[in-house]
């Protein structure tokens, strides 16, 4: 069988990944670039150069594996890195979030976006109003979710805690259509959001899978 290569930002977040991917049957090998969501946004605060380098050496192993496609877990991530340019460079395939946000771009007019942080928020916009110009994006970047996440906090203490019903309830009231969980931690307490709206939920990790199936 195929392996995927899983790059995210953090080990956690990696085996998330990994974790969603073997559920669909597919066998994986993880590749986590920081230790922790602290170290991981100083990481996407580096140079451009910087970034590059670091994460053509992590390809360079994956590609010594002997593995020929990369399936990147983390928003943020591929925000801060020209991850299509690095493709292209490398001759490895790699589907990031920003793939999946290009196809569901089209099919909305107003969409909410919770993040991980505000470097990731800035490029899941640039993605989604370069393939449609027409849609406004309202967007919130919050950290102190994903740190709940890692430190495995129940669900719905991590939506109390951090107030996320009332960042819902924004959303309604600025009528978006659809809100998307633009962290891939944030599927982690899907379930509980879905409880607090009518508004759909979008987990960009089923179209992330589509399009990797497809190559």
């Amino acid at each position: 069988m195929e392996k995927i290569a899983v790059i995210a930002g953090t080990p956690i977040d990696t085996q998330m990944g990994a974790e969603f991917l073997q559920k669909k049957g597919l066998e994986t090998e993880e590749f986590p670039v920081s230790e922790n969501p602290v170290e991981q946004t100083k990481f996407q605060a580096m140079p451009q150069e910087t970034k590059e380098l670091e994460m053509k050496k992590i390809i360079n192993k994956i590609k010594e594996c002997g593995i020929k496609k990369i399936f990147v877990y983390c928003n943020s991530l591929s925000s801060a890195v020209d991850m299509e340019k690095l493709s292209k460079e490398e001759n490895i395939v790699i589907v990031t979030p920003m793939d999946a946000y290009k196809k569901i771009a089209v099919d909305y007019n107003s969409v909410g976006v919770f993040a991980a942080n505000n470097q990731g928020l800035a490029g899941i916009e640039r993605t989604i109003v370069e393939k449609n110009k027409n849609c406004n994006v309202i967007g919130i970047g919050i950290l102190p979710v994903v740190l709940d996440v890692e430190a495995k906090k129940q669900a719905q203490d991590i939506i109390a805690d951090n107030h996320l019903d009332l960042a819902v309830e924004f959303f309604e009231k600025n009528k978006v259509e659809a809100i998307i969980l633009g962290c891939t931690h944030f599927p982690y307490f899907e379930k509980e959001l879905k409880k607090c709206t009518e508004l759909e939920i979008i987990n960009p990790s089923e179209t992330m899978h589509k399009i990797l199936v497809e190559y």
